[in-house]
């Protein structure tokens, strides 16, 4: 008896297993996404998805939301908020004092003198007329300033190279930070030509296929084309833009525009024009689908992956602000692009076998002149006040003279040499400095390199965003922080943004199709979490530095 117990024990735990699988089958593998595209549009604020979702049509950014993952608490959680700190943050999942990418400028004291964070002087223009040092408007750039790497590069990396990466912009920041080290190519607008080129970090020469496109002069079609409201004037809810300055456009004042800038036919100056307009979406998505096929993106088995950013809505938000009918034009037309470029997917690809994710690159500030007019305070810093109040500070505290090289990103940047010469300490060098910059009009705080890197800041949403926004190596000795509805100028802008507060940090972030859980999250989140999930999807390896999470609560059957 004792024997058959054993035995009729002994098959019940072999027979178990077998149950439990019957009960409880193992999933299959969810299959793979072949193409992963990613579009940022720059300067996309949060609300923009909400304030004109009435003019939207049906199968763009409401398609988006409608039939996607849209997170509505998206934020970036570090400052500056600009364009090149912003697409590192996309495309490596983590932040600026990580990924290095502490603004679109920085000041480099080995230089001694300040950069544009892609510029790379070791490396050359690669044009459809052939290879040279830089042209009137375009100077060499590659992602060799960025620390880590990029959703693109693990992507690369997990199968010996044979994904695709493509990444496209007006702006080369825009197009080298998401195309990160591993990218087969990474082309933006070159005004000297009105073509796109890249640069030998990538290519000796551009391929084929970017000749032929270039070739078409897609621009010169446009001269002398008229840019007037999409809509009917009483359709637009935005019309107190116009009681204030526009600053920087080269367009005009009012509609319509008359895109010529004065020229007699297409040259520099009309090329710069044609950015500010909805037709350069238009042209940059005609060159996406020419990389599409050009490349075979999402043709065999390797997931590639393409990332658009649009340029036009920042360079139009910079000088008519978001409370404008340009602005709200310029995402009515882009809508009607998205719709397309939908379309154009599902014929050639399937949207199936994509996945989409969409967001901003950063947010902007209302127009300050347009606030104060609404009995709001806003106001616009010279930034020469703020380098003569700590200039002076410090000559009286330690004597010398010229204590402050640059102010870059709301930031002094001091002379080292120059403390050690006066025998100033450097903590209280700074803490000097802060203190005479607390007595500009419109600085509401400051902290400075010995308070960030020994962690004494009060703990905040402000303090927290500077610290990840501040890289020991390359970030300045005091950063000041102005008060909601103030910057620091910048040029003949009417407005700007790089903010800790939510006008600048709160962007939509959107994921669509393959795998993706369609709905509407109101968890916090940031743009950050992006390359994480999207690597998650692909079954790689997230970026090297990253800090985001997986959204996981978007990810269908996970």
């Amino acid at each position: 008896m004792k024997r058959l117990a054993l035995r009729w024990m002994l098959g019940v735990s072999l027979l178990l297993p077998a149950l439990g699988a019957a009960c409880n089958p193992v999933k299959a593998p969810l299959a793979r996404p072949r193409l992963v595209v990613v579009i940022v549009v720059d300067q996309f604020r949060y609300d923009f998805v909400e304030r004109f979702s009435g003019l939207f049509g049906p199968g763009g950014f409401r398609r988006l939301v409608d039939e996607g993952a849209f997170f509505t608490n998206a934020n970036y959680v570090h400052t500056p908020t600009y364009t090149a700190p912003g697409h590192a943050a996309i495309f490596t999942g983590s932040i600026p004092a990580q990924n290095g990418i502490v603004g679109n400028n920085w000041y480099d004291r080995d230089a001694g003198q300040e950069k544009v964070m892609v510029s790379d002087d070791s490396a050359k223009i690669v044009t459809s007329y052939g290879t040279q040092s830089y042209t009137h408007a375009t100077k060499p750039a590659s992602p060799r300033i960025l620390l880590g790497t990029t959703i693109g590069d693990q992507m690369r990396l997990s199968n010996g190279f044979r994904s695709k990466v493509i990444a496209l912009s007006f702006k080369d920041r825009a197009a080298v930070l998401p195309g990160g080290r591993e990218a087969n190519g990474a082309y933006w607008f070159d005004a000297s030509s009105g073509g796109f080129v890249t640069s030998d970090y990538y290519l000796k020469e551009l391929p084929e296929w970017v000749n032929r496109f270039n070739a078409e002069r897609e621009p010169d079609k446009a001269f002398g084309r008229v840019w007037d409201r999409a809509l009917a004037p009483s359709a637009y809810q935005l019309t107190q833009g116009v009681t204030t300055e526009v600053k920087g456009s080269p367009l005009g004042r009012h509609f319509p525009y008359t895109i010529t800038a004065g020229a007699s036919s297409p040259n520099e100056d009309y090329y710069k024009a044609f950015q500010y307009t909805p037709f350069a979406s238009e042209y940059l998505e005609d060159f996406a689908k020419a990389a599409v096929e050009g490349e075979a993106l999402g043709a065999d088995e390797y997931p590639d992956l393409l990332a658009i950013s649009f340029s036009t809505p920042d360079l139009v938000g910079h000088s008519y602000g978001p409370d404008s009918e340009e602005i709200e034009d310029t995402y009515v037309r882009l809508d009607r692009v998205i719709a397309d470029w939908l379309q154009y997917l599902d014929r050639k690809i399937g949207l199936a076998n994509i996945v989409i994710a969409v967001t901003g690159d950063h947010g902007v500030c209302p127009v300050p002149r347009l606030l104060s007019l609404n009995k709001l305070d806003a106001e616009v810093i010279d930034p020469n006040r703020c380098k003569n109040a700590a200039e002076e500070a410090l000559k009286a505290r330690f004597g010398g003279d010229k204590w402050v090289l640059a102010l870059v990103n709301d930031q002094l940047y001091l002379d080292v040499k120059l403390m050690t010469q006066q025998k100033a300490d450097p903590a209280e060098a700074e803490r000097v400095a802060a203190q005479a910059l607390l007595g500009v009009p419109g600085v509401a705080a400051c902290f400075t390199r010995t308070q960030i890197l020994s962690g004494q800041m009060a703990p905040g949403w402000i303090t927290q965003r500077v610290s990840n926004g501040f890289n020991a190596k390359r970030s300045g000795d005091v950063w000041l922080i102005t008060k909601p509805f103030h910057f620091v100028g910048e040029g003949e802008i009417a407005t700007t943004h790089g903010s800790p507060y939510d006008y600048d940090t709160h962007v939509p972030l959107i994921l669509f199709g393959a795998g993706i859980h369609a709905n509407r999250y109101f968890s916090e989140c940031s743009p950050s979490d992006i390359a994480p999930t999207l690597c998650a999807l692909l079954g790689v390896e997230p970026p090297s530095n990253r800090s985001g999470r997986v959204l996981v609560e978007a990810l269908a059957g996970r």
